[in-house]
């Protein structure tokens, strides 16, 4: 039975979040570099989530193979720009040396057209490798209209997702956010298939 899962991340900002999504659930997790030394991860496609998501989880189930690995990958998507952002908007971000999130935000904001539909949403697929190298994919959705301004005061692009309540991600408060948030959708989803596995109680 899973005791915790190990996130496969150099992210600290984002580990910290899904540790914290995980912690609502009643689940733990950790990052990998609590275990081991960081390591650098193989390059990510440029259009398969899953895929990036899965070759990070394996890349950490081969060094860690008797922890259950978490990875995820996630994006975002804005249907009326659809040359920006996508599966690779970190890259887009960092291609353009955007450095915090007000600068990131305030570009976001401007690659949309006057008048365009402002439909918006973050996506995450999580994938999970077992110690039996039983592999389980999820995705989990949140937002869906652009904001015309950034509201919430944190969490970068949370601050441009509106949701279905009318608030921004970064409006939405812990331990609320888990079901609006794409990685907290993400995560309540493959609590429920683990738990149909047998691998949760």
């Amino acid at each position: 039975m899973i005791e915790r899962f190990v996130i496969a991340s150099n992210n600290t900002h984002k580990t910290d979040e899904m540790v914290s999504y995980l912690s609502v659930l009643g689940l733990k997790g950790i990052n990998y570099r609590q275990l081991i030394d960081e390591i650098t991860f193989p390059p990510e496609t440029t259009d398969d989530m899953v895929a990036n998501a899965l070759v990070k989880a394996q890349t950490i189930h081969n060094l860690l193979p008797d922890e259950y690995v978490l990875a995820d990958d996630s994006a975002l998507f804005i249907p009326a720009v659809p040359d920006h952002f996508g599966v690779t908007t970190m890259r887009e971000f960092k291609a353009h040396q955007l450095r915090g999130d007000d600068e990131i935000n305030q570009y976001v904001l401007q690659q949309l057209p006057a008048g365009a539909s402002r439909e918006a949403y973050l996506l995450a697929d999580f994938v999970v490798i077992t110690p039996q190298n039983t592999i389980y994919t999820t995705q989990g959705k949140g937002g869906v209209i652009l904001t015309e301004t950034p509201r919430g005061n944190r969490n970068g692009l949370d601050e441009l997702l509106e949701t279905e309540n009318g608030l921004t991600l970064a409006e939405i408060d812990m331990p609320a956010r888990v079901h609006y948030a794409h990685r907290g959708r993400a995560a309540i989803k493959m609590k429920n298939q683990l738990q149909q596995a047998g691998e949760l109680k």
